[in-house]
């Protein structure tokens, strides 16, 4: 009776625990670090490790980590050089000291390779091609099953590419319209559907910053272009810092 009674609490401890599993958040967060030379000045890039490391200090346990870059030509550089998962603490298979352990430590490893990514001397290669990259943020995303899903962009977000010159282009309403139409009929608009948008670094500069119009021409730009990718991006969370993500 006694070996009955014991089995059939872990029984029901194993259905709780699955079923508190398939319940819980899982989230999956992508960022791309912008490393072109219009972010290469220390500041930029040391706000960015400062602001990477509240990220991954607020990743929860079951979440998935992705990593890569913006240059000139991300689609044909990525490499996604940092995938991490965190699991979630089990009592049947491990003590919470070790787990607690094994988790800061993967942290620390993660932070040591964001460190050695963003402080990388930057390419000679000249131009910036964030509308680019987001198709890498699509396919993370299309890759790996959760929610929330968060996308972290660390750049000025200054679109410098085949396509467009946003230190040069007037981003006037009419014009941001067309921009976004253009891209949706060649069909370049990434599918970033329910995705929360946190942008670190907007507007930075080696020489000081770009003006406050422009900074916010480019804004309105991109809070369109998420909107267009059926993302979100509040205005309170595009900035060159980070104050909260999503």
């Amino acid at each position: 009776m006694t070996r009955r009674l014991v089995l059939l609490t872990l029984l029901i401890m194993l259905l709780a625990s699955a079923c508190g599993r398939r319940n819980q958040a899982n989230p999956v967060t992508v960022v791309l670090f912008d490393l072109t030379a219009s972010t290469a000045a220390g500041s930029i890039r040391g706000q960015y490790l400062r602001d990477f490391g509240k990220i991954l200090e607020g990743l929860t346990a079951g979440g998935t980590l992705a990593v890569d870059i913006i240059d000139d030509n991300p689609l044909a550089h990525s490499s996604f050089p940092i995938m991490a998962s965190f699991s979630r603490y089990d009592p049947l298979t491990e003590n919470r000291l070790g787990y607690d352990r094994r988790i800061k430590a993967q942290r620390e490893a993660v932070a040591r390779q964001a460190q050695m990514i963003v402080t990388a001397r930057p390419s000679r290669r000249q131009g910036t091609s964030v509308m680019d990259a987001l198709q890498l943020a699509e396919r993370a995303f299309a890759s790996y099953e959760g929610s929330p899903r968060v996308l972290v962009l660390f750049s000025d977000m200054i679109e410098q590419s085949g396509r467009y010159d946003f230190a040069r282009e007037a981003l006037t309403p009419a014009r941001i319209n067309q921009i976004v139409e253009r891209e949706r009929a060649a069909k370049h608009v990434p599918d970033l559907r329910d995705v929360e948008v946190c942008v670190v670094g907007a507007g930075a500069a080696r020489s000081g910053g770009i003006s406050p119009d422009r900074f916010l021409a480019i804004q309105a730009f991109w809070i369109e272009y998420f909107k267009a990718a059926g993302a979100h991006l509040p205005k309170e969370r595009y900035g060159s810092a980070l104050l909260k993500c999503p």
